[in-house]
């Protein structure tokens, strides 16, 4: 096995993004993380003092914009878990677990 799936950095989407028995992630609870942990950097104008511009032009002001970044969301936010950066934010593993959820599900923005 591959030395990287063992680090504390990884996070298995398979059991956190697939159970039957658990009510679909809806756009508005992806959305409120999103707004609770990453628009204050990406978003067109941050509101994170340490950035003028959204990092990697990686912007969510819109739900178009997110679901465009569903795959990154779930490689750095879920998967690697090196988003947000240093968890400035405090991003709980709870809502890591819905992001992939909701991603796993086809990201739908209803």
């Amino acid at each position: 096995m591959l030395a990287y799936l063992a680090s504390p950095y990884f996070a298995s989407t398979e059991s956190a993004s697939v159970n039957a028995d658990a009510e679909p992630v809806t756009f508005a609870q992806a959305y409120e993380i999103l707004v609770n942990r990453c628009v204050s950097c990406h978003a067109e104008k941050p509101s994170d003092e340490n950035f003028d511009k959204a990092p990697k032009n990686v912007m969510f002001d819109t739900p178009w914009q997110i679901k465009s970044a569903a795959a990154r969301i779930r490689a750095v936010s879920v998967l690697t878990r090196t988003m947000p950066l240093g968890n400035q934010t405090k991003m709980t593993a709870a809502e890591r677990v819905l992001l992939g959820r909701w991603i796993a599900d086809g990201a739908e923005i209803e």
